[in-house]
C-alpha cells in the first residue's frame, strides 16, 4: 500500500490536542474543504489504522533530541499500513529543520525490511530513497525500540492544494528489540497517555484560510505532539524503559504550550 501524500516532502506540520467531543463539529466545519483521502474512502469511518516501529541508538538519541527542543532533528521508523505479508511497508526519515518538517520515504518488502531491522541494510543499496535511511541506521547503531500504532482520520483538500487534515486517536504502544510490524500480536498493547484527539494539518505552503477559522473558533493552541516521545515517557513510567537523566516530554510540553495566530492564506 502506499499512501499518496502530495505535502509529503517538505511541509509545515501543526497539532493540536482536541476533545473528542469537539469532533462531530470539527467535522461539519471543514467538509466543504476537504475530501477523504485515497485510502480513508474505503472505508464507512474514513479511517484507517498505522503502525510504525521507531528505532533508536542505545543512548535515546534521538528521543532526546526531541524533549531538549533540537531545532534540527529526525525519527527513524518503519510505517506498515495493514498485516498482509504481500503489502510493503515504508522505511521513513521524518526530519525536521526549526518549523519546517522532511518526510523521504523508500517502499520495500517486508522481507527487504526484515533484513534492514537485522544488520544487512546492503538491501538498501540499490533502492531510491533508501541509502539515507541505511546511512543513519548506521550511524546511530539503531534498532527497534517501540511500536506505535493508532487510526487515522485522513482528509486532502477537496482543492488540489498540498494540504493534509488528519485526526487520530487509539493511540497505543508496544515496546520490543525485534522487527515485528504487526498491528495485532499476542502481547499486550499499552494506552499512550494522549489529552484527547490528535488534530494535524499539513500544508506544503500556506495555512488555508478555513483552518485558521476553525482554529480561532476552537480557541486551540498548537502544541508538539510526538507519538514516539509519548510513547517511551509512558514506558518509562511504568518502569519498563530507563528514563535518560533530566528528560521527560511533559515538562518540554508545558514550556511550549502557547496561543496561536496563524496567518491567514
Amino acid at each position: 500500500m502506499s499512501q499518496d501524500d502530495r505535502t509529503l516532502t517538505s511541509r509545515y506540520e501543526w497539532k493540536y490536542f482536541v476533545p473528542a467531543r469537539l469532533l462531530p463539529s470539527i467535522r461539519a466545519m471543514v467538509r466543504p474543504f476537504v475530501r477523504p483521502d485515497h485510502f480513508a474512502r474505503k472505508s464507512t469511518d474514513c479511517r484507517y489504522p498505522i503502525v510504525s516501529l521507531y528505532l533508536d541508538g542505545d543512548g535515546l538519541e534521538l528521543y532526546r533530541t526531541t524533549v531538549e527542543g533540537h531545532r534540527n532533528r529526525f525519527k527513524l521508523r518503519v510505517r506498515a499500513y495493514d498485516d498482509d505479508p504481500s503489502s510493503p511497508v515504508f522505511l521513513e526519515i521524518k526530519k525536521r529543520s526549526n518549523v519546517v518538517v522532511r518526510k523521504t520515504r523508500a517502499r520495500v518488502s517486508r522481507e527487504v525490511a526484515e533484513a534492514v531491522l537485522n544488520g544487512r541494510p546492503t538491501a538498501l543499496s540499490q533502492m531510491e530513497g533508501a541509502s539515507e535511511f541505511a546511512l543513519r541506521l548506521d550511524e546511530l547503531a539503531a534498532r527497534p525500540l517501540v511500536r506505535v500504532r493508532y487510526m487515522r482520520e485522513a482528509y486532502e483538500s477537496a482543492h488540489g492544494d498540498p494540504v493534509r487534515f488528519t485526526i487520530d486517536t487509539e493511540v497505543e504502544h508496544a515496546m520490543t528489540s525485534t522487527s515485528n510490524l504487526a498491528l495485532e500480536a499476542h502481547r499486550e498493547w499499552e494506552r499512550t497517555p494522549t489529552e484527547g484527539a490528535i488534530v494535524e494539518l499539513k500544508f506544503s505552503e500556506q495555512c488555508p484560510s478555513w483552518a485558521t477559522r476553525l482554529i480561532d473558533q476552537l480557541e486551540i493552541s498548537r502544541e508538539s505532539i510526538p507519538k514516539y516521545v509519548l510513547s517511551l515517557d509512558h514506558a518509562m513510567d511504568q518502569g519498563t524503559l530507563f528514563r535518560p537523566r533530566q528528560t521527560q516530554l511533559r515538562h518540554a510540553l508545558s514550556e511550549s504550550r502557547r496561543p496561536l495566530r496563524l496567518p491567514n492564506a
